[in-house]
């Protein structure tokens, strides 16, 4: 309701006088109140053409004091997972140091090596379990589990829930690769009384995973000896799939390379692949365009092995198989000529033997007196029976590669399901390569279905994307940093793979030689410390991305400091004009009421009197 203040004649002098005053008292309190918070108004509507400028700075600054707090979350899980990366580097080129240096036994007979490699794998064990604030930094997106399972329980599994661990795995490798005659899956035999032969296996799966090949023909010196070779051809080996992969489906090929050696590739199928990805497979109509796709990926015959989940597990996969079909094995023979005649003393055959981690070693039998031919690389002459010399030399032969099988190959053996068990996650079908046997124990090839019974080292979040995306820290407006970080990453899988085949070794009475190519090959693995792809440019990763962070902040400390000042400018009252208005407004108020006061006793008796 609207009440209309009565008007009479003579009466606005008053009132404006009364305005006046008013409002003097209005200004008074403002001034009052500014005087004593500093502010310059109570509300943003008091700031007038200001407030538009202080709600802006205010909440960029509330934007900075998130980023802030970002940032500080951000370095603390930057600096740690740079500290345990630094340890990693640390333990590593300490134990491949002393792997250079050459076997040193204890008193009880155990290689130092072993021992520093056990200590150096159960710190960098715990290097990769830390954590900050209940979250583990090196579980990518998955932060609430300890990314890596105990050190006991990786080597050792838990028999009470059936699980295997890496001994279990390197005892089974070792005998798939020497055999169980001791040969390295070669067949030995004397196809005539004057002469010796060397030959692969029969099976295709077993020449494309197991043991040795023969990449060569071998040498002779001297006259009587001769060689013959016959070269190995190739198998096929066809990969098909039970249903098209889908969308995020992952599953595992293994191709033997150019020099010899294996590579483990880990598809992911993706509908919408992104820049960078180089394990991508596409998303497909059938399983006729999957393994036409595939092809196009792989290059013919080089398939070794296939890995994935059936159809009919949960979740499914795309069931992968792999069949071998047609080649033939390699073969070669040494004699002792037609007619058969013996060799002369320092007569030498060499045989090359290839491994399938890409090296090579080579056996050198030189024929001698029957009186000198007593170490493990000479043959002994019968000088009156060629057929004698021969079985010398198919005997010291066997012994020979027999040897090579159990130092070299078993060393290789030990490395190799290393690398398979270090390859493992918890991804649907990538669980560590295991072992299919026949009745009689001979190791036929790798299941092609994911074996739920061995330990699964990395128990945190495996989806085959880049794990610095794992986790980003937003630090501006437009700016992130990427801070993720796995513990299953290719080089720290590399380097913990060489730990444990140090920290395993070799069996029990092995001699210098074979503990000398198990640290050789441990060097190898150990070497993707700083051998790109590394560890050493994952700490250079989280070094810039410390070094972002830390610009972030000195940027948005800069920041803060202007928007305060304009927030200063726009919002505060200056004391001393505050004062100085205060006292003028005092004084025209007193001097208002003064005056008012006189005039209201003004009146014609006063006048008169």
């Amino acid at each position: 309701m609207t009440t209309i203040n009565p008007f009479a004649a003579g009466s606005y002098t008053a009132t404006r006088n009364t305005q006046q005053i008013l409002a003097l008292k209005d200004q008074l309190n403002t001034l009052t109140t500014q005087l004593g918070t500093g502010r310059a108004s109570e509300t943003y509507a008091g700031l007038g053409a200001g407030r538009s400028t202080s709600l802006s700075a205010r909440a960029t600054l509330s934007a900075l004091s998130g980023y802030d707090a970002a940032i500080t979350a951000a370095q603390t899980r930057t600096n740690l997972v740079a500290t345990s990366l630094s340890q990693v580097i640390d333990l590593g080129n300490g134990l491949s140091s002393n792997l250079r240096n050459g076997l040193v036994r204890e008193s009880n007979g155990t290689v130092s090596s072993t021992t520093l490699a056990r200590n150096s794998l159960a710190a960098v064990f715990d290097a990769l379990n830390q954590s900050t604030g209940g979250t583990y930094v090196f579980g990518g997106r998955n932060g609430e589990t300890a990314p890596v399972v105990g050190y006991d329980l990786a080597l050792n599994g838990n028999p009470a829930l059936s699980l295997d661990g890496l001994k279990t795995l390197v005892a089974q490798q070792r005998t798939a690769d020497i055999g169980k005659d001791g040969l390295g899956r070669l067949a030995l035999t004397q196809p005539s009384a004057t002469s010796v032969s060397l030959g692969e296996n029969a099976s295709a799966a077993v020449r494309a995973n197991f043991g040795f090949t023969l990449p060569k023909a071998p040498t002779v010196t001297g006259s009587a000896l001769t060689a013959a070779y016959t070269p190995a051809t190739a198998a096929t080996a066809t990969a098909t799939f039970a249903a098209a992969p889908t969308d995020g489906q992952r599953f595992r090929v293994v191709v033997n390379q150019p020099d010899g050696s294996q590579k483990s590739i880990d598809f992911t199928t993706r509908a919408a692949p992104r820049t960078g990805d180089t394990d991508t497979f596409p998303v497909v109509a059938d399983p006729a365009a999957a393994k036409a796709a595939l092809d196009g990926l792989i290059a013919p015959g080089t398939i070794a092995s296939v890995q994935s989940a059936a159809t009919t597990d949960t979740p499914p996969g795309p069931g992968l198989t792999l069949a071998f079909g047609g080649g033939s094995p390699a073969s070669l023979t040494v004699g002792l000529g037609t007619p058969a005649r013996n060799p002369a003393a320092g007569d030498s055959v060499t045989v090359q033997l290839a491994l399938h981690d890409g090296t090579s070693t080579t056996i050198t039998l030189t024929a001698k007196s029957a009186a000198g031919a007593t170490g493990a690389t000479d043959f002994a002459i019968d000088p009156a029976d060629p057929a004698k010399t021969a079985a010398n030399l198919a005997a010291a032969l066997n012994k020979a590669v027999g040897s090579a099988a159990s130092s070299t190959l078993g060393a290789s053996a030990t490395v190799r399901a290393s690398q398979d068990f270090f390859a493992g996650s918890t991804a649907p079908g990538l669980a560590p390569r295991r072992l299919t046997f026949d009745a009689d124990g001979n190791a036929t090839g790798y299941a092609q279905r994911p074996q739920a019974n061995t330990v699964i080292w990395y128990q945190g979040e495996d989806s085959g994307s880049d794990p610095r995306d794992s986790l980003t820290a937003r630090i501006g407006t437009s700016s992130n940093v990427s801070i993720g970080a796995r513990a299953n990453e290719g080089p720290l899988r590399s380097v913990l793979a060489g730990m444990a085949a140090a920290a395993i070794g070799m069996p029990s009475g092995s001699d210098d030689s074979s503990w000398q190519a198990l640290a050789d090959r441990s060097v190898g693995a150990l070497n993707a410390l700083s051998t790109s792809p590394s560890v050493q440019e994952i700490a250079t990763d989280f070094g810039l991305a410390a070094s972002s962070l830390s610009n972030a902040k000195s940027i948005n400390t800069a920041t803060r400091s202007t928007l305060q000042d304009t927030v200063e400018s726009v919002e505060s009252a200056p004391m001393e004009e505050v004062a100085a208005k205060l006292l003028a407004v005092q004084n025209r108020l007193q001097a208002s009421y003064q005056i008012t006061s006189t005039l209201a006793k003004l009146s014609l008796v006063n006048y008169m009197g």
